[in-house]
C-alpha cells in the first residue's frame, strides 16, 4: 500500500498546487490524505476548497486548530470524509478518526491536537489509546497537529511499535527528520505546507511583519505566489511502514 499525506494546504496557492499536480500522480497511491484546515483563504475549510481537494483526488481531509473558522464546516463534517482532532471534548461535531479500506485492508487515520502553546484540549496520548482499543484496523497513521516538536516526538515514542506512522502538521515548515523510531514507527515532525513559500507560513509578508514590528494585531491576509506541493510518502508492508520520504513539487514558472 502507498499513501501520500499532503501537508497543510494553504489558501489559493495551496489549492492550485493540489489541483495542478495531484491528478498527474494520483494513480500511484492507494490513498491520499491532505490537511485542509487552512485551505479556505488561509483559515478554515469551506465547501469550495473542500470540493477542490476531493476533485483532485484527495480521499480524506484532516483539520486542526482552524477547524471551526468557516461556518460551512458544520454542513460538511458530519457526512464527508473529514477528520477533526479526536481530543476535542465529547459532543464536538464530527469524528476524530476515519477508516480507509481497500481490498480488505483497513487503514485507521487518527488526528489529535497538541496542548503545548495550543488550546488546552483533552489528553492526546490517552485519546489515541482509547481509539486504538475501540476501532478495528490493520494499520494506523496518527497525525498530531501541534506547535512543539517535543510534544510530537513524545507522542511518537509513546506509540512506537503500536502505530505505523506519526506525522506532524501545523507549523507549515517541513522537517528533515523523516525516519523510524526503535520499534518501527515512522515519523516526520512536520510534513510542511502546500502553498507559497514566498510568505510567512502562508500569510502575506507585510501583514505578518506588522505584528512583529509593532507588537499589535494586524489583519491576516493570505499570500499569493508560486505554489509548492509538499507531502510525505509512506510505503506500507502489511501493518508497518517500509519506507518514508518527503515529497515536493514546484509549480512551473
Amino acid at each position: 500500500m502507498r499513501v501520500l499525506f499532503i501537508g497543510d494546504v494553504t489558501a489559493r496557492p495551496g489549492l492550485r498546487a493540489v489541483a495542478l499536480h495531484l491528478p498527474d500522480v494520483r494513480e500511484g497511491y492507494d490513498w491520499v490524505i491532505a490537511n485542509g484546515e487552512n485551505a479556505a483563504g488561509g483559515k478554515g475549510l469551506d465547501k469550495k476548497s473542500y470540493r477542490t481537494l476531493r476533485e483532485a483526488g484527495v480521499d480524506l481531509v484532516t483539520l486542526g486548530n482552524h477547524a471551526w473558522d468557516k461556518k460551512q464546516i458544520y454542513e460538511l463534517i458530519e457526512t464527508e470524509p473529514i477528520v477533526r482532532a479526536a481530543n476535542y471534548p465529547p459532543g464536538t461535531p464530527g469524528k476524530g478518526w476515519w477508516v480507509l479500506e481497500r481490498g480488505g485492508f483497513r487503514l485507521l487515520v487518527i488526528q489529535v491536537m497538541g496542548r503545548v502553546f495550543m488550546d488546552p484540549l483533552d489528553d492526546p496520548f490517552r485519546t489515541v489509546d482509547r481509539i486504538l482499543d475501540e476501532v478495528p484496523h490493520d494499520a494506523v497513521i496518527v497525525e498530531i497537529h501541534a506547535e512543539a516538536t517535543s510534544e510530537k516526538y513524545a507522542l511518537a515514542f509513546y506509540l512506537d511499535g503500536r502505530v505505523a506512522a506519526v506525522l506532524g502538521t501545523h507549523t507549515h515548515v517541513p522537517t528533515l527528520d523523516a525516519g523510524f523510531l526503535p520499534k518501527g514507527t515512522a515519523i516526520q515532525a512536520d510534513v510542511g505546507m502546500t502553498g507559497t513559500y514566498r510568505s510567512i507560513i502562508g500569510g502575506e509578508v507585510e501583514s505578518f511583519l506588522g505584528r512583529f514590528l509593532t507588537g499589535r494585531p494586524h489583519p491576516f491576509r493570505s499570500a499569493e505566489g508560486p505554489a509548492s506541493f509538499v507531502a510525505t510518502e509512506l510505503v506500507f508492508d502489511g501493518p508497518r511502514v517500509q519506507a518514508i520520504s518527503p515529497y515536493r513539487w514546484e509549480e512551473p514558472a
